[in-house]
């Protein structure tokens, strides 16, 4: 490096603006692929300017599923998508040399018409997204909604439900999600198709086997055991006709990159990269891969097609496990790549998952500010040995996100006891940069939690991936996860505000919890928490009933052909992989807005029954003021209340206590496969979603104001006593017994971090975090100065990157509410 260009990076360095870092250190590959993705994430909550919904994909699966009504549901849909594959457009991204996407030119949106009429409708009416010429376009979706109105996934489950769940799951209020795998995510099994031991033609052969000795049974002695098997015959042929339709799909991406090279490209190099491309699309996923960009790129036609199949918002995986080794044979060992051309492949692996785009309804942009969903891949961990499963791609991933900067994928980086010093520099690293990723993940707790809810093996829990932004699920036959059982995902918050309302909701003005008792007439706090245990009980059994329902309904109103044939429990069975059955359950309630019943609960104690400061009759007759006229009051709730997160057993043990009735009946409540549903605080973007729907409360909020960002997260500027207090208050909870995990944010001081001196800090920081028996932290590392800069000027800091809650996203593209609160956030010193 010369002495100029050395001295321009340290000033860089010095201001902590890494993002021009990045652009000067990528390779010119990685600089052009970051730079020709359209950003599909919603700003806010709308979509930028020239993003379009794919109108393709609704067209061409509507007029295959009207072909064949006389099919079964699975047969129908496998049908279906293989005609649309057949005929979808398909692009070669300049300099890449991995393809495959979710819609059908780089600009596009994937569309599921099959899923919801209400998101249908939405993207009738969203300003600015549908394709040109607009008349026409307008005219197709109206078509295409007059034919599936009435017919979609959630349509036909929403005539099975309970009326009253119905109306009050769907009021928005107090919770999110959709019932249903056509709007969620699926975890993969991995441990069956992404381990190089079979390819999609040794898969076909599997099932060609499973049908010619099904069909021998039904040609044999009658008998109430062979009747599930006509079904089951059709499953299968419905697995086979996707998995040949993928075959054909890739190899249309190979024949097109024959054509460009063969006839277009007069650039040497790059017509031997088109022809790799082609080499690569015929061989996989037909057929195991043999190095790392075949792995790469079998990887990711699994998750673009998972994602053509249905609306995916999350992204399970583990890419330094699975493709670790192809990385050592090609780096390593055969020394057909160079590290610098292996970090430019993993660099256009995460450049290639984060441009994938799908049309979300606008109470999912709301929630997800940014981004298209939770990309969370995870890193480090163990093996099924339990040895340490660090390798040199989990290395490379994490100097690749410093040189991309996108903020999906984000990475949860599984610590343990074992990972070496060089591999923890390297997450530090990360944060220090401002990525807010990885989040650690402390391994050994987490692998028992899941040995505890679900009874998962101790080698298979190990194979953990993160479902979603932070619960871990097994990668295995048994295991894995194909629908998102997080749907049932509470407002939590409501639970305290119904617990003083007689279970009547003053925001939408409805009865919505059972009735408790009048809070004014309540003698002590003994009867205010029974209250509140009774709302919480409520709200997490209508959630978990709607969505257990939706699960066990989904293999007859959705069905997942593409995600059975790359499910082993599938193949074997014949059933569709959304069928509970075989599986060992992972399901969890998601606590939104969860920390504001400990503070409420220990502010009414405090100033109401112990110290008798106020009345209940004055506390909610402000509450119901909104506290409006009575502001000193508010104050002192705020000021003068015990408050989470700073080592007070005071409020620290009614925390406790109430996790622990949640957990208690927790064990009462069970998924479709007879398991436990665990609760889990976190937040995404809710505490800002919500922040309009929640009432009044007695820690001092009012209705609009930003909820508490964390799963366990002190509310912002509440935390008056450092972070060793914090840490101390979170580790009085049981991380294995309690929950399923626990979100907790910290914003660390990024002068106070630079150099040796603040690795060192930060790794006591870390040992403290994994001696108190935490499962989750996570980091911003982005001073005030800078994100007041960016508000200022966002077109200077377009790769300014930081940690909302279980993801990251890029400063500029989420609400200035959003951005308000993180500023709000305490920055700590160690």
């Amino acid at each position: 490096m010369n002495t100029a260009k050395a001295k321009t990076k340290n000033k860089e360095d010095e201001n902590r603006q890494w993002w021009w870092v990045a652009e000067k250190e990528r390779s010119p590959r990685l600089d052009y692929l970051r730079k020709a993705i359209w950003k599909k994430g919603a700003i806010g909550g709308n979509y930028a300017p020239g993003i379009k919904v794919s109108l393709e994909r609704a067209k061409l699966f509507t007029e295959a599923w009207q072909e064949n009504e006389q099919d079964p549901q699975m047969l129908r849909k496998a049908k279906a998508i293989a005609h649309y594959l057949e005929n979808k457009t398909i692009f070669i991204t300049d300099q890449a040399q991995l393809v495959g996407y979710a819609g059908t030119l780089p600009n596009t949106l994937e569309w599921y018409p099959e899923g919801a009429s209400i998101v249908n409708e939405e993207v009738y009416n969203e300003q600015g997204i549908i394709p040109e010429p607009e008349k026409e376009s307008l005219e197709l979706v109206a078509k295409v909604n007059d034919y599936w109105g009435g017919q979609t996934a959630i349509d036909k489950l929403g005539r099975v439900l309970d009326p009253e769940d119905t109306v009050k799951f769907m009021s928005g209020v107090i919770g999110w999600g959709t019932p249903s795998s056509a709007y969620g995510y699926s975890g993969k099994d991995y441990e069956y198709v992404l381990t190089g031991k079979r390819g999609f033609e040794d898969i076909i052969d599997e099932i060609d086997a499973n049908i010619e000795a099904a069909e021998e049974k039904t040609k044999g002695t009658p008998g109430p055991d062979i009747l599930p098997l006509y079904d089951r015959i059709l499953n299968w042929e419905a697995m086979q006709i996707v998995l040949e339709a993928v075959i054909d799909y890739a190899g249309r991406y190979a024949r097109l990159a024959r054509i460009i090279a063969e006839n277009f490209e007069t650039d040497p190099k790059r017509r031997e990269e088109l022809l790799q491309i082609a080499e690569t699309c015929e061989r996989v996923p037909a057929q195991p891969p043999r190095t790392l960009q075949e792995s790469f790129q079998m990887d990711h036609f699994i998750q673009t097609l998972a994602r053509t199949e249905a609306y995916e918002g999350a992204w399970p995986a583990r890419p330094d496990y699975y493709h670790g080794p192809f990385y050592d044979k090609d780096v390593n060992i055969d020394k057909r790549l160079t590290k610098e051309e292996a970090l430019d492949l993993v660099g256009e692996f995460l450049i290639r998952a984060h441009e994938v785009g799908l049309f979300a309804p606008r109470w999912a942009r709301e929630g997800l500010q940014g981004i298209t969903g939770t990309w969370v891949w995870t890193l480090g961990g163990v093996n099924q040995d339990g040895t340490d499963a660090c390798n040199d791609l989990t290395v490379a991933f994490l100097q690749a996100a410093r040189l991309v900067r996108v903020s999906n994928p984000t990475f949860g980086f599984r610590w343990h006891p074992e990972v070496k010093d060089e591999v923890m520099r390297e997450c530090f690293e990360c944060l220090r940069h401002g990525l807010g990723y990885p989040s650690m993940r402390n391994d050994p707790i987490l692998v028992e939690n899941t040995v505890h809810w679900y009874g998962h093996p101790v080698e298979e829990a190990r194979t953990w991936v993160h479902q979603a932004c932070m619960s871990p699920c097994p990668t295995t036959k048994h295991g894995f996860q194909p629908m998102r059982m997080a749907s049932a995902t509470a407002n939590t918050a409501k639970m305290m505000e119904y617990a003083l309302s007689n279970g009547y909701d003053h925001v939408v003005n409805m009865q919505m919890g059972p009735k408790t008792g009048d809070a004014r007439q309540f003698k002590d706090f003994e009867e205010l928490f029974q209250a509140w245990v009774a709302q919480m009980e409520w709200l997490m059994n209508i959630l978990v009933r709607t969505v257990n329902l939706g699960r066990a309904k989904d293999p007859e109103f959705f069905g997942r052909p593409f995600l059975s044939a790359i499910s082993e429990r599938a193949v074997e069975s014949g059933l569709d992989a959304v069928s509970p059955e075989g599986e060992r359950g992972n399901c969890w309630v998601t606590f939104f807005t969860w920390v504001e019943n400990a503070d409420s609960l220990a502010a009414v104690k405090k100033l109401v029954y112990d110290e008798k400061k106020y009345t209940m009759d004055q506390l909610l007759t402000a509450l119901e003021a909104d506290w409006e006229g009575y502001e000193q009051m508010r104050l002192d709730f705020v000021k003068n209340a015990p408050k989470w997160g700073n080592d007070d057993d005071y409020v620290d043990e009614i925390m406790v206590r109430c996790l622990k009735e949640v957990a208690r009946h927790s064990h009462e409540i069970k998924c479709p496969s007879g398991n436990n549903w665990p609760a889990l605080p976190e937040n995404v973007s809710g505490n800002i979603h919500y922040s309009s729907l929640v009432g009044a409360l007695p820690n001092g909020r009012r209705l609009g104001d930003a909820c508490y960002d964390g799963g366990i997260s002190p509310g912002p500027g509440l935390d008056k006593k450092g972070p060793t207090a914090v840490l101390k208050s979170c580790g009085k909870i049981d991380h294995v017994k309690d929950g399923r995990a626990f979100l907790l944010n910290q914003r660390l001081s990024p002068t106070q971090m630079s150099g040796d001196k603040g690795y060192t800090m930060w790794k006591s920081y870390m040992k403290s975090w994994a001696d108190l028996g935490l499962d989750h932290v996570q980091f911003n590392m982005v001073d005030d100065s800078t994100l007041r800069s960016a508000q200022k000027d966002p077109e200077k800091y377009q790769e300014l990157i930081v940690r909302v809650a279980g993801y990251s996203a890029h400063f500029v593209d989420i609400s200035r509410k959003t951005q308000d609160n993180i500023i709000q956030r305490t920055v700590v010193g160690l």
